[in-house]
Parts: C-alpha cells; sequence; structure tokens
C-alpha cells in the first residue's frame, strides 16, 4: 500500500501543502514514487542514481519533499486545484516492486481527476503497459537522456553499471508506441558529450518513430557522476531547439542541417523570415513534452540563463533569440 509520494515543490506550493511562493506555478501536477532509499539505476546525472551522494529529495535541481499520499489526493479533490492544471505527471524511479506502486498511485490520480496523466519509467514488460493503459495513462515517457548508444553505455548503461541498454531502451519505445499510438515520449539531455549533429540526427529518428522528444540542458548535480560537467551553452540548445521544432513541426529532415567537421550546427535550410516568424510564435523556446508542461526552472535558475521557458517569451527575448540563430539560417 502506498503511504508517501514525492512531490515536486512547485507542485507541493500549487497544492498547498507548503507556504511557498513561486511567480510562475507549474500547469502540471508533477509526483514521483517514494521509495527509502535510491533508484536501482546508476544515470550519471542523477541525484536518485544508487552510488550518488545526493540528496534524494533532488530530480535534477528541483526539490521533491516526501507527503502522505492520502493528504495529496485530499488536496487533488480541491475544484481550484482541478482548474489550474492540464496534466498530472509520475517519475517512476527503479525499484523491486516499483510497479504495483505506480498501479496504485495512478488508480487513486485517475479516480479524482479527469485531466490526461502521463507517466515516465523505466522499459516495462507489454503486459504492464498493457495494464498503465487499462488504468488510464494518457502517455508514457521512457527517457533515453543520452543521443548515442556509446552516451549511454557510459552513462546509463553496463560502462555506468547500470541495468539499462541502448538496444532495449529503443526496443521499448517501438513496443510501447503500438500500445500507444503516438502517445510515446522520451527525453534527451543536450550537454553530456554529444554533437550537435548527433543528437539532431536522434531528434530526427525518434520523430520517424513516432516518439515525441522532449529537450533538457544537462544540468550537474553535486553528488552525482557527472557534477563537474558544464551545462551547455545557451547558443547550442537554442540551435537544437530550433531543430527539434523543424523537424516536428515543419518536416525537416537531417538533410536540412548542415554541420562542420567536428559536429556542430552552421546552416539550417530555413531563410530569415521563416525564422523570423518562428521566434515571433515563440513556441519552438518553450518546454517541450506532453501538452500542458512546463516544467518551471527544472533545468534553470530563476535568475537566468533560461533554456526552456516556461512561459511566454518577452519581445526582448524573441529578438534577442532571432538576433542569436540569425548567423545559421539562409
Amino acid at each position: 500500500m502506498v503511504e508517501k509520494i514525492r512531490v515536486s515543490i512547485g507542485t507541493a506550493a500549487l497544492l498547498g501543502l507548503n507556504l511557498k511562493k513561486f511567480k510562475i506555478h507549474p500547469s502540471t501536477c508533477y509526483f514521483m514514487t517514494y521509495h527509502e532509499s535510491s533508484c536501482s539505476a546508476n544515470c550519471g546525472f542523477c541525484p536518485q542514481a544508487r552510488e550518488a551522494q545526493s540528496s534524494l529529495d533532488k530530480l535534477s535541481r528541483i526539490t521533491w519533499p516526501v507527503f502522505s499520499f492520502d493528504e495529496v489526493l485530499n488536496k487533488m479533490k480541491n475544484s481550484y486545484i482541478s482548474s489550474k492544471i492540464s496534466r498530472t505527471c509520475l517519475q517512476a524511479i527503479n525499484y523491486k516492486n516499483f510497479l504495483a506502486d505506480v498501479y496504485e498511485i495512478v488508480y487513486h490520480l485517475k479516480k479524482i481527476t479527469k485531466v490526461p496523466l502521463s507517466i515516465a519509467l523505466p522499459p516495462v514488460s507489454i503486459e504492464a503497459l498493457n495494464e498503465l493503459k487499462k488504468l488510464g495513462v494518457d502517455r508514457v515517457g521512457i527517457a533515453l537522456d543520452c543521443a548515442t548508444p556509446e552516451l549511454f553505455d557510459e552513462i546509463k548503461g553496463k560502462r555506468a553499471k547500470g541495468p539499462y541498454s541502448w538496444e532495449n531502451h529503443i526496443l521499448m519505445l517501438k513496443e510501447t508506441s503500438k500500445i500507444f499510438p503516438n502517445r510515446v515520449s522520451t527525453h534527451l539531455i543536450v550537454g553530456m558529450g554529444e554533437s550537435e549533429q548527433d543528437i539532431i540526427a536522434q531528434i530526427f529518428k525518434l520523430k520517424q518513430m513516432h516518439v515525441l522528444v522532449a529537450l533538457f540542458a544537462f544540468t550537474p548535480i553535486k553528488g552525482t557522476q557527472l557534477e563537474n560537467l558544464e551545462q551547455p551553452s545557451l547558443i547550442t540548445f537554442r540551435k537544437i531547439q530550433l531543430a527539434r521544432y523543424l523537424i516536428f513541426n515543419d518536416n525537416k529532415t537531417i538533410n536540412d542541417f548542415m554541420f562542420n567537421s567536428k559536429g556542430k550546427l552552421i546552416k539550417i535550410k530555413i531563410n530569415k523570415e521563416q525564422l523570423r516568424k518562428i521566434t515571433e510564435n515563440g513556441n519552438a523556446f518553450l518546454t517541450t513534452g506532453c501538452s500542458g508542461c512546463n516544467r518551471p526552472f527544472y533545468t534553470s535558475r530563476p535568475s537566468g540563463p533560461i533554456y526552456n521557458f516556461p512561459r511566454p517569451l518577452t519581445i526582448h527575448e524573441k529578438n534577442e533569440i532571432f538576433n542569436e540563430l540569425m548567423k545559421f539560417v539562409n
């Protein structure tokens, strides 16, 4: 029986579980399965990893305090809260019998709210996916995180002393797409050693698999294996945001991007007017992922620089991004 659950600090404020004040509230309620010890996986960037020396209250740079599951459910019943959110999202860490907890949490959340529910979890069996579908899960996310098989093995797989393999993750993304057609997501983290060509090529491959790609900027967390790795440059992230947008929204292919010998993106086959339209719209630079997800400051400090915008861009921000990206268009 599930007695405790982790709640992102912003969601806890939205639900009235704490007295903290935030200028930007999450448009999705974010929850994470609770376990008294670390995740059984050992991903090099994650504070939940088996060998990490980080606080278990952390996932990325966000704090996830523990609350009574019953208390959370009672708060979720509030009609005011229901009107403020577009989705619920459950992050599942890997531990023995974690699926039993997932099933119970999903069952109770679906009983009290009609908003769509997403779940991010490790690869599971076909039977488990079918059960999640029966319980009312709307979308499933299986995070690749890494843009290449080699990086995956080093950061999440065998070389990291983790339980995962690139081949199985790709297979399960394909299998999950059969059960949740056009409702499967993955995460790619920018800045873990891949080239811009690597990650843009992977985004294109995943789009061909009908898998939605959410982008994160790598965030070094103290106590993780990658704590000394720097965040990616903002211009690299902007280029990849633009490439992702063009691949998913304008049907651009990998042939529409030109790279130098080091894999840096040097030219995109759009013109100035097209870039102006995209930056004026601004959606390319917002948080990506499931509809209704804005993940405020998940990988960015409120003081900046902001990688994924959790709110509409200002005119100044639009102009700044346009000027930054102009040198890469025809």
